[in-house]
């Protein structure tokens, strides 16, 4: 899965969709094995860019738009990038505690990328929305 020139990078584009959710996650988690991360680090990277991704489906949907997937490795830091064309959202008003924002089991996906990952930023703009999720890959 990684890269021929650049074995510590990995790109891709899927269409706006849910169906495209699974294979971006399973593409970084295969990534994140190629570096050497633990099967436990594996699960939480995948979980937290499943839910970076479903948010892109749902929030930055627009016709014939993608989900663009970029992942770097320095040796260290696995860094995730999953950016869309869509409107953005207000990130003041999620991620919070759960049950705290009123819709029941609702807007829980920033919240676990939050628990999961080692950073989480967003950069949401009229011109889409991008996460930047960070994890660090710590040795014995």
């Amino acid at each position: 899965m990684l890269d021929a020139t650049d074995p510590s990078s990995f790109s891709a584009r899927y269409p706006s969709a849910f169906r495209s959710v699974a294979d971006a996650r399973h593409a970084v988690a295969d990534f994140a094995l190629d570096c050497g991360f633990d099967l436990a680090d594996i699960c939480d990277i995948a979980l937290a860019v499943g839910e970076a991704c479903n948010n892109a489906a749902e929030h930055g949907h627009s016709d014939a738009g993608q989900i663009q997937l970029q992942c770097t490795f320095d040796g260290v830091d696995l860094a995730v990038v999953v950016a869309d064309d869509g409107c953005g959202f207000d990130v003041r008003q999620a991620g919070h505690v759960p049950g705290s924002n009123g819709k029941g089991d609702r807007g829980l996906g920033i919240f676990l990328m939050r628990t999961l990952m080692d950073g989480v930023e967003y950069d949401c703009s009229a011109g889409g929305t991008i996460v930047r999720l960070v994890k660090r890959r710590h040795r014995d």
